[in-house]
């Protein structure tokens, strides 16, 4: 017997003052229908049952129902973004739900995927402890700024649906059936054979996958379930018992597949493998195989199993009553998004103390925003950076060419007026003359010099070029960095490299030996305290072009964050590459050798409690080896035009690196 919706259950919760009741989930790949269509087909009826709205976003956080729209801190309570192969790339704040095993995230690149998982706000567990912990190890040892999970929620149901019932008393399966497809045979395969031939099972699953009929063959084929939220479960409950297997990663991790859930839900009595999830929370409330056995075992289990029940209907119908009882506590959806919108905003509280203690000095943080040529997408672009920032004393300024003509300046001085924030407007020389040969820049250097001499009532500064975009929350994390540690003298986000396509890269590793079109280092992940930058970085700065971030960072231990909190469009260069390469490297070389030779960021990957630099992909490597015979060329043309004074002393440094 099918229930009615429960909403009942939570006619007492009230969604908090000051939260939109709506909330969104990452669709990764919306022309596809894929597994995770049914979790987010349920956790939308889940959501509409305690009367909050859930949306579908694509992983760039634009609405799938309003393309032009994008998630942001003034429209959604969070975002959950069910898979690790993007990261966050959206101005939300976001939880990663750690619903996969630890192997995946080796499947598909360790150090990537689980780098992307940290660019996220916060963390929903699934009862895991292997999948939380690979989480801890990085946020407990590494990190000051993010904090390990709290809330729960799982790719469960909404609720129960089906009372206790056996059903037709048949053998419901879903499945893919992979190994028609790789040509492979797995020892389930070889169950299902045995199985199929007794009329005790239902097969459902796709009827065509990647253009392979992977049930041909089978009498038990029965048909594709849409996925909708609800159709599996009507025919779960129809067939009255359901086997649930799990793939070795999941044991691994002792994470449970859907289908467990499904299943009580349904109100079905469950055949499972040997899964820890399964035993540690449901008991005996379940039957078990043991996956590792001889086929002729597993199949002989199975079949007594069933026969058990259709003997003991009674007593199977006790097992799933007990097991729908413990489902209720804790593994259904409504309960747990009740719970993460109860404590959400306390939460959100807390990780803000993290980043930014209240009880430590606060830094006033002078930020400049380059907009050297005119341009309204730029404008906007600043403009939206700025008000969206949540740090208390942030000082913005939009530096534009003194050169512009009144109409440009007018209309930029309307717009800024019009945001109702304090902008302070600055102009100067981007360019150093302008003749029929064209305009020839400044150095970005000497710019930001300049802009420091601007700062005498600020505490640091930070300097944001026009191909970069911020996060409400990236100043506060810049200068909770600072807050936190009173003697730091810099510190950077990571960022997200953004392309044209849509998965995107998450950057910290940076490399002032060469600049990486690719993986640019950027401006404004960066903030500097002022009373601790020296003379002569001042000196150094004013020379150079294309890494003037190198030597402000000097000598200087950077303090990387985990948050990716800014996004640099690598398709607009900043600044256009005519920068001497070669004489920048001198110049930096001879100032700060160390910061050419200092990777930094964080491996995510430990070993013995280390946390090792990262590795250099080949491609970087041999940009490296080409980088130091081009100097060492480079060295030998100056000695011959006797333009480096300190040449001996630049080469006895080269020897050591």
């Amino acid at each position: 017997m099918q229930l009615k919706s429960k909403s009942a259950e939570n006619a007492n919760f009230q969604t908090q003052a000051g939260l939109f009741g709506k909330f969104a989930i990452v669709k990764l790949w919306p022309d596809l229908k894929t597994a995770e269509d049914e979790c987010i087909a349920r956790i939308k009826l889940a959501a509409a049952d305690i009367g909050v709205e859930c949306v579908e976003i694509n992983s760039d956080g634009f609405f799938l129902e309003e393309p032009n729209k994008r998630v942001n801190q003034g429209n959604i309570d969070f975002v959950i973004h069910l898979h690790y192969d993007t990261p966050k790339s959206y101005d939300a704040f976001s939880f990663a739900a750690l619903w996969n095993p630890v192997r995946f995230y080796h499947e598909w690149g360790f150090s990537r995927t689980s780098r992307n998982l940290t660019t996220h706000d916060d963390f929903i567990s699934c009862s895991s402890e292997v999948a939380d912990n690979h989480v801890r190890s990085m946020v407990e040892v590494d990190d000051q700024t993010l904090l390990s999970p709290e809330f729960k929620l799982y790719h469960s149901t909404p609720g129960i649906m089906f009372m206790p019932s056996l059903g037709d008393k048949k053998l419901f399966y879903v499945g893919i059936n992979w190994e028609k497809i790789t040509g492979g045979k797995a020892r389930h395969q070889e169950v299902l054979e045995r199985l199929d031939r007794t009329g005790l099972l239902r097969i459902y699953g796709p009827t065509i996958f990647q253009g392979v009929k992977v049930w041909a063959g089978y009498k038990s084929y029965v048909k594709e379930i849409p996925f909708d939220g609800v159709s599996m479960l009507t025919e779960i409950s129809k067939a009255g018992i359901s086997f649930v297997l799990s793939s070795p990663a999941h044991k691994e991790s002792g994470l449970m597949s859907s289908r467990l859930f499904e299943s009580i839900a349904a109100g079905a009595l469950i055949i499972c493998d040997e899964n820890p999830f399964a035993k540690t929370n449901f008991g005996d409330t379940l039957l078990y195989i043991d996956s590792r056995d001889p086929v002729e075992k597993i199949y002989e289990d199975i079949v007594g199993h069933i026969q058990w029940a259709k003997s003991n209907p009674q007593k199977a119908l006790t097992k799933i009553t007990a097991a729908q009882e413990i489902f209720k506590g804790q593994f259904n959806l409504r309960t747990n998004l009740a719970d993460i919108y109860s404590d959400l905003i306390d939460r959100k509280i807390r990780l803000k103390q993290q980043i930014n203690p209240s009880d430590r000095p606060q830094s006033k943080v002078a930020a400049y925003f380059l907009m050297p040529i005119f341009s309204i997408d730029t404008l906007e672009k600043n403009l939206a950076s700025i008000t969206t920032q949540d740090y208390e004393y942030f000082y913005p300024a939009l530096v534009i060419d003194s050169t512009l003509n009144d109409e440009q300046f007018l209309k930029i001085k309307t717009t800024i007026e019009n945001i109702g924030f304090k902008v302070k407007l600055i102009k100067l020389d981007f360019f150093n003359c302008r003749n029929s040969s064209g305009n020839h820049k400044r150095m970005l250097g000497d710019i930001i010099s300049e802009l420091i001499s601007l700062s005498n009532n600020a505490d640091a500064f930070m300097v944001i070029a026009p191909n970069e975009s911020l996060y409400s929350n990236h100043v506060r994390v810049l200068a909770g960095a600072l807050n936190r540690n009173l003697d730091a003298s810099c510190a950077a986000t990571a960022a997200i490299i953004r392309n044209d396509e849509i998965v995107h890269a998450v950057n910290e590793l940076l490399d002032f030996g060469h600049v990486d079109r690719l993986a640019p280092p950027g401006y404004g992940r960066f903030i500097f305290r002022i009373n601790k930058i020296p003379d002569d970085a001042i000196v150094a700065l004013k020379t150079l072009d294309g890494r003037p971030i190198a030597a402000l960072i000097g000598k200087n231990q950077l303090l990387q964050q985990f948050q990716a909190t800014i996004e640099i469009e690598i398709k607009n260069e900043f600044p256009e590459r005519t920068w001497d390469e070669a004489a920048e490297n001198l110049i930096i070389k001879s100032y700060c050798p160390e910061v050419m030779q200092i990777f930094f960021g964080i491996n995510p990957r430990p070993i013995d409690g280390a946390y090792l630099p990262p590795k250099l992909s080949l491609r970087q490597f041999w940009l490296k080896f080409v980088n130091v015979f081009w100097l060492k060329g480079q060295i030998k043309a100056l000695k011959r035009e006797g333009f480096v004074k300190r040449l001996g002393v630049l080469k006895r440094k080269l020897s050591r690196t």
